[in-house]
């Protein structure tokens, strides 16, 4: 199918915060979410900098003949030879991103998995991220994930739902931050002990068992070889070592970023089925090279990343190392779901997002629907 013109436009995310939006063809429109036109590390007018990016691609696409992901993929590399910077500082990875999200509805009508895996046997899991505590360090504080036991995204996401929407009887409290999570300066400990009993009752009334995850935030409570943790402080033995009392007391499953880069040696102390990295790898093919052995498990943020291409590539990559691949939520979203259909059709094994907001939600039942055809 032919360009016949790209248009960009201003829309508001989840934050109120300006985020662009791209058309093709005045009918496929996309947003990838985050904040800024541009690259959000630099400072350009949103308005000047709109003004020269629309009149560049609608020059420089305009009668492109895109017929499949590989045409898509060609178009990202004249762009990326035109910006000529890692860090896309004339076109923005919100606009490439977008740009490349409408051209995927452009040439499958807007069913974009479809073009990536035509019959996938396999869709993701739901990670829901539901809890934060210690809180009052704000900087400092960790997450605590829900996990049910199913082998199906729906299922899962049911159950999840079921357990959420019960969270605040037991934290006493209805204030949750931008990712959707409860805020509570109860002990990580503490917080499993009560969420334990209620995912309890909740198998009993649904058949469905839950594990959990544990966002221990290790870039932010390790300084100089101690890790703090709420009030206590812990050497990285204590640390591990606490840890894993955590781990065989209440069934966690899922440790993300465990321990600091400069401990990364010692991930194999760790006693539980995903040791996950996020910060480590910050989305860059490089880290994961560096530091793939030592994990089984990696956070993959689409908007983070610019282009399609750079997803590619990662996800070829951990399949290829058997490191499974986690689609996490990001702040400042949109109401655009084609971010599912990629969960999808890159065969991600998680997906981890609250079930909180419109946005997120949004995302979810698209999955759902997916799923819902070919099972």
């Amino acid at each position: 199918m032919k360009i016949k013109s790209v248009d960009l436009g201003i829309i508001s995310n989840s934050r109120n915060e300006e985020t662009i939006e791209v058309t093709i063809n005045n009918k496929f429109k996309a947003s990838c979410g985050g904040d800024g036109i541009l690259n959000k590390t630099i400072n350009e007018n949103p308005n000047q900098g709109l003004f020269f990016l629309n009149k560049i691609l609608n020059k420089g696409l305009y009668d492109y003949d895109v017929n499949d992901f590989k045409d898509i993929l060609e178009i990202e590399e004249l762009l990326l030879n035109y910006d000529n910077s890692h860090e896309l500082k004339k076109i923005g990875g919100n606009v490439l991103l977008s740009l490349e999200f409408a051209l995927l509805k452009l040439i499958s009508n807007n069913k974009p998995f479809s073009v990536l895996n035509k019959r996938p046997d396999k869709f993701p899991l739901h990670l829901c991220n539901c809890i934060v505590t210690n809180f009052k360090e704000n900087k400092h504080q960790q997450e605590i994930i829900l996990i049910p036991k199913t082998n199906k995204f729906s299922d899962g996401y049911f159950a999840n739902s079921y357990v959420y929407k019960n969270l605040n009887k037991i934290l006493k409290t209805n204030e949750k931050n931008d990712e959707g999570s409860f805020i509570t300066n109860l002990k990580n400990e503490d917080v499993l002990f009560q969420l334990e009993k209620l995912t309890s009752e909740v198998t009993k009334k649904l058949g469905i068992e839950f594990a959990f995850g544990l966002n221990l935030n290790s870039k932010s409570i390790f300084k100089n070889g101690i890790y703090k943790i709420g009030d206590k402080s812990f050497t990285v033995n204590e640390h591990i070592s606490e840890l894993n009392k955590l781990v065989n007391k209440f069934d966690i499953e899922y440790l993300e970023d465990p321990l600091s880069v400069e401990n990364i040696k010692l991930m194999g102390k760790l006693k539980t089925d995903y040791i996950s990295g996020n910060r480590v790898f910050s989305n860059n093919l490089q880290n994961f090279k560096k530091f793939a052995r030592y994990f089984n498990c990696a956070i993959v943020k689409i908007n983070e990343l610019g282009s399609l291409g750079r997803l590619k590539r990662i996800t070829d990559f951990c399949k290829n190392n058997d490191i499974n691949t986690v689609l996490g939520q990001t702040l400042g979203d949109t109401n655009e779901t084609i971010i599912s259909d990629l969960a999808v059709g890159f065969e991600f094994d998680f997906i981890k997002y609250s079930v909180f907001g419109k946005e997120r939600i949004s995302k979810l039942n698209q999955i759902k629907f997916i799923e819902d055809q070919f099972i």
